[in-house]
């Protein structure tokens, strides 16, 4: 059949492929040349089917795979142009596929020289490359499932539990490109919440050829800032030609960290050994964000943020858990009492004198404080002393309020009170300071000084002067100018 003459239009058919395709009953002869033509130039793989009467052997146009000759792998292009010569068969432009990049170890020639050796025929080029049972032309994909055959347990997922080297050469000397390595797939060990925080430090030691069948250093420097790190070392450097993909950088809060105690005793962790998996994470700058300058031994040990690829956890400032509580700022002064070194790590002197020292109310003291702060001052609820200088501070409003002294236990305050003059030995024993908030030492003195005036003892029955002056000289000489034993001391 006769079509428009001639060029890259003819509808001609050659005598061989018009008696293939028509005896196949497949496609009209004119339609079926067109499209394989239309195949061969949308780039969608050579046709081997449509050629299984034209070729015999694999190796007529694939001879450079047995010998191993990379360039001759496929045939020249101009070898179409016997048949497809655009008189009897329509013309196509087939220019062959470019080899990609593999990180597969593999190589013909050795493979078919070991069949050969064997004597196996069923491995021959359709015993990989075709599906069992197929025509010998049904040329399909190979799939790591189809080496798994002969090589290995056929597994349910080739990418979990399998010596990644028999097959797979490491990435860093793959040269994969870029689009190739992001689209590695992810075995599904490595999903777990716990891959990253436990296990994949413990599998990079016991199987590093699985590790870098898929990653680099470089993927494991994105993370780490412990840089000398030995297990690093266990996987190649990619070479500075490749392009890697921008990796995730993902610090999992470690199962030591979620103990609720883990701020206040994380110091005692880093200085029994420790520093090595706190450098995994955390630059010196990350201590600094609490710790106030010079930082502890155990920060200075640690890398400068900037000066290694990883950019580290980047903690902030904030405050510990323990400060989080309501009332904390009325009650943290038994905590500073008692651990005094421990607010010094993040507090400085004017950070306390701002609130302690203050002209204006502190913020932990409630609107209407003052109406009700007697109580607190007396029963020593709240350490006045700590922030207030009573016989300044104290007295000043007391003063001006009406509640000053006059005399020595006149009118004001403890007008209330019947006989208050005769009672008040025992409120002054329990909260002297209570009573310096409105009176002066030397009413006080009106009565009780030995120098003069009344000398009225204020110890009470049984007292032991010696054995309080030996506990503490400082409280006699609160009233006594001198030794009360002469000068002569305890």
């Amino acid at each position: 059949m006769k079509g428009r003459p001639g060029g890259d239009a003819s509808w001609s058919v050659g005598p061989l492929v018009r008696a293939m395709l028509l005896g196949a009953g497949l496609l009209p002869a004119a339609l079926a040349v067109l499209l394989l033509g239309q195949a061969l130039q949308e780039g969608q793989g050579f046709p081997h089917e449509e050629h299984e009467g034209l070729f015999p052997l694999c190796t007529g146009c694939h001879e450079g795979i047995e010998a191993g000759t990379p360039p001759a792998f496929y045939p020249e292009p101009e070898s179409c142009v016997g048949c497809h010569d655009g008189v009897d068969v329509a013309r196509v432009v087939w220019t062959g596929p470019t080899p990609e990049p593999s990180n597969l170890v593999f190589d013909h020639a050795a493979h078919v020289a070991e069949v050969a050796a064997r004597g196996d025929s069923a491995l021959a080029c359709q015993g990989c490359h075709a599906t069992p049972g197929a025509a010998r032309m049904t040329v399909e994909p190979l799939e790591a499932e189809t080496c798994l055959t002969c090589h290995g347990e056929p597994p349910a997922d080739h990418l979990l539990n399998q010596g990644c080297e028999a097959c797979h050469e490491p990435l860093a000397t793959s040269g994969l490109p870029l689009a190739r390595i992001a689209a590695t797939p992810v075995p599904a060990d490595h999903e777990s919440g716990a891959f990253v925080r436990e296990a994949h430090g413990e599998w990079v030691v016991e199987q590093p050829a699985r590790c870098a069948t898929c990653h680099t250093r470089e993927r494991c420097l994105a993370c780490h800032l412990d840089v000398e790190r030995e297990e690093l070392a266990l996987l190649p450097v990619a070479p500075a030609s490749m392009e890697l993909p921008p990796a995730a950088v993902h610090y999992p809060l470690p199962l030591t960290h979620e103990s609720p105690d883990f701020e206040r005793e994380h110091g005692v962790l880093a200085g029994a050994g420790a520093m090595q998996s706190c450098g995994t994470c955390h630059t010196r700058e990350d201590c600094a964000s609490c710790h106030l300058s010079p930082l502890p031994d155990e920060a200075t040990e640690l890398a400068r943020r900037g000066t290694v690829p990883a950019p580290g956890v980047g903690l902030v400032e904030d405050a510990p858990e323990g400060h989080e509580a309501p009332f904390f700022l009325r009650a943290h002064g038994p905590s500073a009492a008692s651990d005094p070194a421990g607010c010094a790590s993040c507090h400085t002197q004017p950070f306390c004198s701002d609130c302690h020292q203050a002209a204006q109310r502190p913020v932990f003291h409630d609107q209407d404080y003052v109406a009700g702060h007697a109580a607190d001052a007396w029963g020593q609820n709240a350490e006045c002393a700590s922030c207030h200088n009573v016989q300044v501070f104290c007295r000043s409003c007391h003063v001006q309020s009406g509640f000053a002294a006059q005399g020595r236990l006149g009118p004001g305050f403890h007008d209330a009170e019947p006989l208050w003059l005769l009672r008040h030995g025992q409120a002054a024993r329990q909260s002297l300071e209570s009573c310096s908030s409105c009176h002066r030492q030397r009413e006080c003195l009106q009565c009780h000084s030995q120098a003069g005036s009344y000398r009225v003892n204020p110890h009470g029955p049984g007292f032991d002067a010696r054995r309080a002056w030996e506990r503490n000289p400082l409280i006699c000489t609160a009233c006594h100018l001198s030794s009360p034993f002469g000068g002569a001391g305890p």
